[in-house]
């Protein structure tokens, strides 16, 4: 009896023990500490930075090889021009950075040139269409008037917004010139379609400036006959340069 009684204690302080202890789970590694986002403020500064960046990134998309061994000798030229152009407004963002202590930024644009510049310079290469070319050059074109736009709408200095006005308005002029070599004449200014309802590049495709994604299709075609859609967007506020 005394036995049993020892046992049955024994028993009852290990199940209640068990009781109120709360079972492990196992599981495998540890949980990542968790990193507190750092607060950015979008300042002018860092859009000019932003926008030196996108400069830099047009003028070496389109003097990149995949562009210029392609262009016919007729577009050729004229990229290169644009490319020119891209590169002599960091000069002039330049001054506009350190006239507001603020720090130039020499390099591309390193989230969105992973995000669909690399992309479609690698599409322009495998299809080996010039076509190609100026079908970049009009997207890049369109892509850096957007963003220049978008700005504006950012913009705290009122001087400063006249200043991105100009600098967008010249690569909206280098976009009807693209599209003028892609679809010329009278007939290519206003917005049309083709024969079986696609549209046509447009020199004039709307009463404004779009903000929407910059779309153009880019490579060889697939077994279907479609070719890959590239999507370009304006930089929003994980790709801008702070």
């Amino acid at each position: 009896m005394l036995r049993s009684s020892g046992a049955l204690v024994a028993t009852s302080a290990v199940l209640a023990a068990c009781g109120s202890s709360t079972p492990s789970i196992a599981r495998i590694g540890e949980s990542p500490t968790m990193v507190k986002l750092e607060d950015l403020a979008v300042t002018d500064v860092a859009l000019l930075r932003t926008a030196m960046s996108m400069e830099t990134m047009a003028a070496a998309m389109l003097s990149d090889s995949a562009v210029t061994s392609l262009a016919s000798k007729d577009s050729a030229p004229v990229i290169a021009a644009f490319a020119a152009g891209h590169t002599s407004h960091l000069e002039d963002l330049r001054g506009l950075i350190t006239a507001r202590n603020g720090e130039p930024y020499s390099e591309t644009n390193a989230k969105l040139m992973r995000a669909y510049g690399q992309t479609a310079l690698d599409l322009v290469a495998s299809g080996k269409l010039p076509e190609d070319t100026l079908a970049l050059t009009l997207a890049v074109e369109a892509l850096v008037a957007s963003t220049y736009q978008y700005f504006v709408s950012l913009t705290a200095e009122p001087a400063l917004r006249a200043g991105m006005v100009r600098l967008g308005g010249q690569s909206s002029r280098r976009a009807a010139i693209a599209a003028q070599l892609i679809n010329g004449g009278t007939v290519g200014f206003a917005p049309a379609l083709d024969k079986d309802g696609v549209a046509l590049v447009a020199t004039l495709p709307n009463t404004f400036g779009s903000l929407s994604t910059v779309q153009v299709k880019l490579g060889p075609p697939n077994e279907v006959g479609s070719r890959t859609t590239v999507l370009m967007d304006t930089p929003s506020l994980n790709s801008l340069i702070y």
